[in-house]
């Protein structure tokens, strides 16, 4: 069961990503930011980053409506992390590229949730090196106990 906190910070979530997902579409028939030398680039980029919001979007809505954070199978688990890192990287990569590439001086550019997205892809490396330190621990510790882990105290 959800605590009116959560839902009221699901629903705050949605509306972001609802705003950055409005912004892209906006962003993607605005002349300046296609710029001259790399329209296609930054068109293809805005692209994808439409549909990477759109799709976290749908998460979050499915989210808010089922409760997805009830308790999976470790298989199920697995596939929902290897998916998250996936998107998150695909993410990361194209806010990266089009704020490498878009112009300074951009009217429709300068907007709020330009900065939203930085945040959130800020946010979302964030979240890719707890993962990737995760694993890297995990293995770790698999291999300094060559998966002789017994959680049980000797008795004498």
């Amino acid at each position: 069961m959800k605590t009116t906190a959560s839902i009221i910070g699901s629903i705050i979530g949605i509306a972001l990503l609802y705003f950055a997902y409005d912004y892209l579409r906006k962003l993607e028939d605005c002349m300046c930011a296609q710029g001259v030398a790399n329209a296609d680039e930054n068109k293809a980029d805005i692209q994808k980053l439409k549909y990477i919001e759109l799709l976290l979007l749908v998460i979050a809505i499915l989210n808010l409506i089922f409760s997805l954070n009830t308790v999976f199978s470790p298989l199920i688990a697995t596939f929902f992390t290897i998916a998250i890192v996936v998107i998150y990287v695909f993410f990361v990569m194209n806010v990266y590229r089009l704020y490498r590439n878009m112009p300074s001086d951009c009217e429709c550019a300068l907007k709020w949730p330009r900065y939203y997205l930085y945040i959130q892809a800020l946010l979302m490396t964030m979240v890719l090196i707890v993962i990737f330190m995760m694993i890297f621990t995990i293995f770790y510790v698999a291999h300094k106990t060559k998966g002789n882990v017994n959680m049980k105290p000797k008795r004498k």
